[in-house]
């Protein structure tokens, strides 16, 4: 199983840069961009021409906000730039995301991620000449390649949280990708059997797909302060109002009451009282929280069900804001080693 980790939340795209170069030396296998505060494709293209042979991918780009054709070229590039590096992931977004910042309507994702993924995947392995045709109920593309891409194509994967997203990327896309509380539990039960039936249901396998686990590490040798840093990471995913998807995932997985309760008491400003009342089972389920050795066994867990966890790291109360912040988190990688 592969280590990766998500980036997209450092200051600057200089300090991504330089934590791309540390994550490269320190033997993480990929990074991937997250696309919330930042663009993915900006600073993506900087941590490529900064490093030489890390995996780089993003997770996820938003399909609302942009066309399945320029995401498609985006990616060729990308994928130039990196000499061939790039996995090109893609999502609906949230929708307070969707709705606040760019004013955009979020319906009828099925139909569109089926259009969107399969014009994106006819773009990313067209030679030059190769022409894209495609008639959907959502998007319609007309184009001709005018170069050929690095190689014959891109990975392109596709998130996916309930049993109808997940069994389309399954259908449509090189592979499944989760959000960072699906536990190594929901992967076996829920994500990996609905990907095989729907892959067999089109005739394909689910040994092609790749299964990345997005993946909350929050390390620190201080077991007692990286717990702690777990569990205000949880509630604040619920101010000033729930995140969809991840409230979503709180309650997929059995844990509906925590997801009330931090829906109640976050947006009142009541952080402590909803930290404290975060059981422990949701701290061992939903997130890798210890000390690096800890965290390294937990990720154990993920190997039988996941190609590689691509972790977000959880910022810790004594954060320095500088590079040394994710020391822990390659010793956990470290130890995987």
């Amino acid at each position: 199983m592969q280590f990766g980790m998500m980036i997209g939340f450092e200051k600057s795209i200089a300090a991504q840069v330089d934590l791309a170069q540390r994550a490269e030396a320190a033997g993480i296998d990929s990074l991937w961009m997250v696309e919330a505060q930042r663009s993915a494709s900006v600073p993506l293209t900087a941590v490529a021409a900064a490093t030489s042979s890390i995996g780089l991918g993003t997770y996820v780009v938003n399909a609302y906000a942009r066309s399945p054709w320029l995401t498609g070229i985006v990616a060729r590039d990308l994928d130039e730039v990196s000499n061939g590096r790039m996995t090109l992931g893609i999502g609906t977004g949230n929708v307070h995301m969707n709705e606040w910042h760019q004013g955009l309507d979020s319906s009828r994702p099925l139909a569109k991620m089926r259009d969107y993924i399969e014009i994106v995947k006819a773009i990313v392995s067209a030679p030059a000449g190769g022409k894209v045709r495609h008639d959907g109920p959502v998007h319609q593309s007309r184009w001709t390649a005018t170069h050929e891409p690095v190689r014959p194509t891109i990975p392109v994967y596709m998130s996916g949280s309930g049993p109808r997203m997940i069994s389309l990327a399954a259908e449509v896309s090189d592979g499944v990708g989760t959000g960072i509380m699906a536990s190594p539990e929901h992967m076996r039960d829920l994500v990996r059997p609905v990907a095989s039936a729907a892959a067999a249901s089109v005739g394909r396998s689910a040994s092609d797909l790749a299964f990345p686990s997005g993946a909350w590490i929050s390390a620190n040798e201080n077991r007692a302060a990286a717990r702690a840093a777990a569990r205000f990471a949880v509630v604040g995913l619920y101010h000033p109002v729930p995140h969809p998807y991840y409230d979503r995932q709180l309650r997929q997985q059995g844990f509906a009451e925590v997801a009330d309760m931090a829906a109640e008491l976050m947006p009142a400003g009541r952080t402590r009282e909803a930290m404290d009342r975060v059981p422990d089972e949701v701290v061992d389920a939903l997130t890798v929280a210890g000390t690096p050795e800890e965290c390294a066994a937990r990720l154990d867990d993920y190997a039988v069900v996941a190609d590689q966890v691509v972790a977000l790291r959880v910022p810790q109360r004594h954060d320095s804001g500088e590079p040394s912040d994710y020391d822990a988190l390659f010793q956990v990688a470290g130890h995987r080693r």
